[in-house]
């Protein structure tokens, strides 16, 4: 007897019984520019890369109804379609859904709040408390990434949120620039990068350097041996150009406030330049200040930036004083 042959399954039907949704993103300005491999990578962030590609070539990921190339370059009016297992789904959504949004005056246990110094739809500038890390993973409650997360501003797609576009660290406050649009952003690193800012310290240190203005054009090398507490960058001719232009401001009996011109930005360059200096700054273990000074952070304070503002071309120009600490710390003496 002949056997009969399965019923035939069609193509709707072998998709729901193997339960593989299909999502579609239509893509705006915020996404534009990106290659598609790239757009991927952030939008599908737990997937492997190699998965995404076999996706790509098996055409579970489309454009525009198309199997597409990871090199294809996005552009806005664009369909992305994706038929993929749900879990990988499921990363996709999570990637998509908001922080709650929470007051400005929300922060952390401790207090640590940053404040708004100039806003628009492209970027922020905010003036950060020192002891506020400026990204996650430094060890504390809370950080401005963070406080970005729970503000209901700025541009948020599947694959952009706000971000800072420099660093200050944990121990130092002052202004950061932050981009709130992907052209905001991106014009802000690129102006950072391109040590196309100017960038104005504040600095209360050991002692008074002799002369009082004068420029520290000095490399900088990344030790890999510092630990957790030693000196991470230092002079030495292994490393990268490095210039600081310092003046004395006021003086006291054994310290002195210098404002400080970055003209490139190495990581803790004022630190370490100051300590090759011989003047390390107050409350700065790290980088050569007495460990019993009884100070909860170090006095350093990025106290102005002047910049082409990434979308319009107009000047950019925010000053911010620097905590009573700093005069206070002159006045003790």
């Amino acid at each position: 007897m002949a056997k009969l042959a399965p019923p035939a399954v069609d193509e709707p039907a072998r998709e729901a019984q193997h339960l593989i949704p299909m999502h579609e993103i239509a893509l705006t300005d915020a996404e534009a520019g990106q290659r598609l491999d790239r757009y991927l990578r952030k939008l599908l962030r737990h997937v492997p890369l190699a998965a995404i590609f076999r996706h790509l070539r098996q055409g579970d990921i489309r454009v525009d109804g198309r199997k597409a190339e990871g090199s294809l370059r996005l552009l806005a009016g664009m369909t992305v379609r994706l038929h993929l297992p749900a879990a990988d789904l499921q990363v996709a959504a999570a990637t998509r859904r908001l922080a709650p949004a929470a007051a400005i005056a929300t922060g952390d246990a401790a207090g640590l709040l940053p404040r708004i110094v100039l806003q628009d739809s492209d970027l922020l500038v905010v003036a950060k408390p020192a002891g506020l890390a400026a990204q996650p993973g430094s060890g504390q409650s809370d950080d401005l990434a963070s406080w970005l997360d729970r503000q209901s501003i700025g541009t948020r797609t599947d694959t952009f949120k706000p971000a800072p576009a420099h660093r200050l660290d944990r121990g130092t406050s002052g202004l950061v620039a932050i981009g709130l649009s992907p052209d905001g952003l991106r014009g802000l690193t690129a102006a950072f990068r391109g040590d196309a800012v100017r960038k104005v310290y504040l600095a209360v240190v050991h002692g008074v350097p002799e002369p009082a203005c004068s420029t520290i054009d000095a490399p900088l090398w990344q030790r890999p041996d510092a630990g957790s507490r030693g000196a991470k960058m230092v002079v030495d001719a292994r490393g990268k150009p490095a210039r600081t232009d310092y003046e004395v401001m006021t003086t006291g009996r054994e310290r002195s406030l210098l404002r400080l011109v970055l003209h490139t930005g190495r990581q803790h360059q004022i630190r370490a330049h100051l300590q090759h200096l011989g003047h390390p700054i107050v409350g700065d273990q790290r980088y050569g200040s007495p460990v019993d000074l009884g100070y909860s952070t170090f006095l350093l304070h990025a106290a102005e930036l002047a910049f082409a503002h990434p979308c319009t071309g107009e000047l950019v120009h925010c000053v911010e004083d620097p905590p009573p600490l700093f005069r206070q710390c002159l006045d003790r003496e």
